[in-house]
């Protein structure tokens, strides 16, 4: 068997299949609360294609675009507001797959409404809409400094 999940994929079949774990670390080079550095920049669009890889990996294609822009949205948080290391985890089991992106940062996200002049602002209101549409959920972990998503893995059932 191999250890594959596709949107087709049976209930049982997905049971049955073992979970991956997926983690990559970086240090920010700007400083928390500015605007993200060229040096910082690129590492969004890393952190995006690493994960895009693991999913079309285990066949997860189905939910690729949304993870782009769950990743880029809080990746690109943890960089301007926290600066400092970053640990960016996938977690895939047979229901669900499970983003983490962990900071340095003293502050907690905040769900906002930006105004319509302002650059940004609307990065976690995205990132709740995504996740809603997608039937998951997301929040904060204040201990671990984490903010996660959880997005069910689409199974049909026969």
């Amino acid at each position: 068997m191999t250890n594959t999940i596709t949107p087709q994929r049976t209930a049982d079949q997905a049971r049955r299949r073992t979970d991956t774990l997926m983690q990559c670390a970086f240090s920010c080079e700007g400083v928390a609360a500015e605007a993200v550095s060229v040096l910082d920049a690129p590492r969004v669009g890393h952190m995006r294609r690493i994960v895009v890889a693991h999913l079309r990996h285990l066949g997860l294609d189905a939910l690729v675009a949304n993870m782009q822009q769950i990743v880029s949205e809080l990746v690109t948080n943890a960089i301007a507001h926290a600066g400092g290391p970053v640990t960016v985890t996938l977690l895939v089991t047979g229901t669900e797959v499970r983003l983490e992106v962990r900071d340095s940062g003293a502050g907690r996200p905040l769900l906002r409404s930006a105004s319509s002049g302002e650059e940004n602002g609307r990065g976690l209101l995205l990132v709740d809409s995504l996740t809603t549409e997608l039937g998951g959920r997301w929040g904060f972990d204040h201990d671990r400094r984490t903010v996660w998503v959880g997005i069910p893995i689409p199974i049909s059932t026969p």
